[in-house]
């Protein structure tokens, strides 16, 4: 986009064949119009057009815009190319879409032309589809492979077609192979038409030549220089080539295919022969954003309160070399106050009110404040659904909505976070990005990146591979963005030309990350063989040391001699099984011996207990 178009809503613009009527893209809000203007108007003529062409979606984004007939009924339409793939066919004095052509393939529509019964155009995915305009069919597509980056699209004859991104090519449609290459530009070719059946012209974005060729043998016959970078082109025929740039002039171009013959040599290059500037009655500039060259006049556009487009029609033959157009501004400015209605117009009105002169500089999204509003409303009827008879009323929504105040503060919305993620990647925005970057929720991560554009991704990537590179230590969190970004829009990715080269050093960090995945399982499993070791080993050892313990326990003697000369301590632990043994053994003994009249009652402990507290032995109770 010109320096001039970037000042302002203003998008695209086209003139049609005649030169009555102009078509243009401004944006309003976030949604894009189609307007269309007529070149001249009478006293009695309203100063805008009250009908226009809204694009119901804010994704849609006019890509391409040409006028045209068809061949059906001679009918004069606008062509619209849009981003998703669709070429529509816009009536402006239905003022409706009378046909939508598609591609079926979701890209851009960088450009098309119109050809007798056929319309070739081509996308962003390098593909050229061949339309059929009599039954509005696809009638043949197809892909060459030394051809990427295709930007615009010219018709030759004889089944030859034109496509150009830095370098031209003249290619064969039928056979689908290239016939001849021309020079290229610097930078992309954004011109690129047919003076006549031997002659091209070429421009390039941001460059101030005009190249002419023989399509015959790519020779370059003429080089037109502006003084700066030029913006919009209009020929009539040979003869005459006019051109708007970023200063805000026109320039005229006579005669561009006579050459400049000296003795010496033969130059070439050759510059305008005529400027020309709108200026108002305080001799300030106004930048022409358009013309149109006629067979007798030149039709210059300028702008006014950023969307009002004015035209002013000068002579070739009235022309001067540094010719100046004073325009009023005022007597262009339409009194609505003079209304012929009873009671007139409001200029606060909404018939009055034009959305394309309003610049937003601010604003805020309160579409969690709908959500919360919708989350009231339906508890509120599940309240009135089970509400009994005989319970108190209901409380009401304007009751419940000053406890919003007192609510925990939610977390941010997917739409809010992929807006400024899109906002700070077309903007170059690091500080704006770095706030989105810092979200670590991965389902927020996920429905961001899906409600990203896929154009963007590429972009996002870029950034992402800067801060992995600079930053080890937020590697963790910034893969998950790589991750998703990769799972996602994988599909765009493959296509996308040279993306090695432009995400070199994240190819180069994952590529290592990859080499080294063997080594580390590998030594994952060596790990888990070693602990698996160790779990074993400390399990038999305890076993082992189990045994041993039941076998001391096992082995234990009570001695009741040791016992009764208090050499065993009171506190020392011994087998009770054994002690009844050894009790039982004694008794015996004494009994053989008749020194105990009566067998002590293994079942009574207190008595046992007590002659131990005593401290007696059983020779000496008895």
């Amino acid at each position: 986009m010109s320096a001039v178009q970037s000042s302002s809503p203003l998008v695209l613009s086209s003139y049609d064949p005649n030169g009555n009527y102009l078509c243009y893209v401004t944006t309003a809000l976030d949604k894009q119009r189609v307007s269309v203007e007529p070149t001249q108007k009478g006293q009695n003529d309203a100063l805008l057009n009250e009908k226009f062409l809204y694009l119901h979606s804010s994704e849609l984004r006019v890509t391409s815009l040409k006028w045209s007939y068809l061949n059906s009924n001679e009918t004069l339409c606008v062509f619209i190319g849009l981003n998703n793939g669709e070429i529509w066919l816009y009536s402006p004095l239905a003022n409706e879409i009378i046909l939508k052509l598609s591609t079926e393939n979701g890209y851009d529509v960088n450009d098309f032309v119109v050809a007798n019964d056929s319309l070739f155009c081509v996308d962003s995915n390098d593909f050229i589809y061949e339309f059929d305009l009599v039954n509005f069919t696809l009638r043949n597509h197809f892909k060459i492979e030394q051809c990427s980056n295709l930007k615009r699209i010219e018709y030759v004859g004889e089944n030859r077609i034109l496509v150009a991104s830095h370098q031209i090519f003249l290619v064969d449609n039928v056979k689908k192979e290239i016939v001849l290459t021309l020079p290229g530009h610097i930078s992309p070719v954004c011109t690129l038409k047919k003076l006549n059946n031997e002659y091209l012209l070429s421009g390039a974005e941001n460059d101030r030549f005009l190249n002419i060729y023989n399509i015959s043998d790519g020779s370059i016959k003429s080089v037109l220089v502006a003084k700066s970078n030029i913006n919009k082109i209009s020929t009539f025929g040979t003869t005459e080539i006019a051109v708007t740039t970023e200063d805000g002039n026109f320039e005229v171009f006579e005669e561009p295919l006579v050459s400049n013959k000296s003795k010496r040599r033969n130059v070439k290059s050759r510059q305008c022969t005529k400027i020309g500037s709108v200026v108002n009655k305080n001799d300030n500039a106004i930048p022409c954003i358009d013309v149109y060259a006629g067979k007798d006049i030149i039709n210059v556009t300028y702008l006014t309160n950023a969307t009002v487009c004015h035209f002013v029609q000068v002579r070739w033959d009235s022309l001067s070399i540094n010719h100046k157009i004073k325009v009023d501004i005022t007597d262009n400015v339409k009194n609505l106050s003079q209304d012929r209605t009873l009671h007139g117009k409001d200029l606060a009105a909404t018939t009055t009110y034009k959305e394309g002169n309003a610049r937003v500089t601010s604003g805020d999204n309160f579409k969690h404040i709908e959500n919360i509003i919708k989350e009231l409303e339906q508890q509120l009827d599940e309240d009135r659904s089970n509400e009994t008879e005989g319970d108190d009323k209901v409380e009401s929504l304007a009751d419940k909505l000053p406890a919003l105040q007192s609510t925990k503060k939610r977390n941010p919305v997917t739409g809010t976070v992929a807006v400024i993620l899109s906002q700070a990647l077309q903007s170059n925005d690091h500080s704006l990005l770095e706030t989105v970057l810092n979200n670590r929720d991965e389902r927020i991560i996920r429905d961001t990146i899906m409600r990203l554009k896929p154009v963007l991704s590429v972009i996002l990537l870029e950034r992402l591979a800067e801060r992995i590179a600079r930053q080890t230590h937020r590697q963790g969190s910034l893969n998950v963005w790589v991750k998703w970004c990769i799972v996602i829009h994988g599909g765009y990715l493959i296509n996308v030309p040279n993306l090695i080269k432009t995400l070199a050093s994240l190819h180069s960090t994952l590529k290592n990350r990859a080499n080294l995945l063997d080594r580390l399982l590998s030594l994952e499993s060596r790990l888990d063989c070693t602990l698996n070791k160790f779990d074993v080993q400390s399990v038999d050892a305890d076993e082992y040391l189990n045994e041993e313990v039941v076998d001391s326990e096992n082995d234990v003697t009570y001695m009741e001699e040791l016992d009764d000369a208090h050499l065993i301590e009171s506190g020392e632990e011994y087998d009770s099984s054994e002690d009844e043994e050894g009790t039982s053994d004694i008794e015996e003994d004494a009994l053989k011996q008749g020194t105990l009249t009566q067998p002590v009652d293994s079942n009574n402990p207190k008595e046992i207990i007590d002659e131990e507290d005593e401290g007696y032995s059983d020779v000496e109770m008895a």
